[in-house]
């Protein structure tokens, strides 16, 4: 088994592999940038790719817009059980969430993207992602106590919850940077009930240093993880809390292939991250100093 910090897709699929980080990244540039490849090289790769195994490009879908077939399915398959016969996972993520896997040595990271939840369902089916983490606020509607969403042949393995805070540059803004309302609906709708003016982020601006530059420059408000990101990340950034905090609590999840799901590397993935939002609960509630 080759070590997971060490891991790398056979030759024979490399080709593949940087298709792969073009879907999830959005752009020849930003697949170029997480691969460490010039843009060109990328290009010479899809077209390479689209022409051997016969991909028709489909604009405009969120999905596979590159091309997609029966060929080009059964290979991303194939790919995901080489990752897996090295103990290696693929998983997806926003922003707000990435700091669960940055450092996990066994999941093979991937740009981050906010999405919709059927949008990583699809990356899943479609062999492109291994497993996504998913947000309560990513829904339409609340997820009941007790209960996990539900797809064909996928898993939701419930992970713990998680705390949210809103901070700004200053502490009296009313006005809040969020993803998409299709990546986060309940979150949307949260905050405005909360009487918050909601301000989208471009979804062509996915790293944190867009997002930071819009609310600063704006003055706006962002939702980030303080468990995750840290006292000393937020005070290097002139961040502070607001004073009137808007209590929000998500349940996360992981979603898997069903057929996966039972792989060693899988479960010892579910238990590192349990183990870590777990660990995050004994830190002080976001709320109780926003005031």
């Amino acid at each position: 088994m080759t070590s997971p910090g060490l891991y790398a897709p056979p030759s024979l699929l490399q080709d593949l592999h940087v298709l792969d980080l073009l879907e999830l990244a959005g752009s020849q540039a930003k697949a170029g940038a997480a691969l460490a490849m010039h843009q060109s090289t990328v290009c010479r790769s899809l077209r390479l790719i689209q022409r051997e195994l016969r991909l028709t490009p489909r604009q405009g879908q969120p999905v596979c817009r590159h091309g997609h077939n029966d060929c080009l399915q059964h290979l991303r398959l194939a790919y995901r059980a080489h990752r897996l016969m090295d103990d290696v996972v693929r998983i997806g993520c926003d922003l707000l969430h990435h700091p669960l896997i940055s450092t996990l040595p066994t999941v093979q990271q991937v740009p981050t993207r906010f999405r919709s939840a059927e949008q990583w369902v699809d990356l899943i089916r479609h062999g492109l992602l291994d497993g996504a983490i998913v947000s309560s606020y990513g829904f339409d509607q609340p997820v009941l106590s007790g209960q996990a969403p539900r797809w064909v042949g996928i898993k939701a393995k419930p992970l713990g919850v998680l705390a949210l805070q809103l901070i700004a540059i200053t502490p009296l803004t009313r006005r809040v940077l969020l993803p998409s309302c299709a990546a986060a609906p309940l979150l949307h709708q949260t905050l405005e009930w909360a009487g918050f003016a909601i301000e989208k982020q471009p979804a062509a601006c996915q790293n944190t240093a867009a997002w930071l530059k819009r609310a600063t420059d704006r003055r706006l408000a962002l939702p980030v993880i303080p468990a995750l990101v840290g006292e000393t990340w937020l005070n290097d950034h002139g961040l502070v809390p607001l004073q009137e905090q808007p209590p929000l609590i998500e349940q996360l999840w992981l979603l898997l292939p069903e057929a996966s799901g039972s792989h060693n590397a899988v479960q010892q993935l579910v238990r590192r991250l349990r183990t870590r939002i777990k660990a995050s609960e004994t830190m002080q509630d976001p709320h109780e100093n926003a005031n």
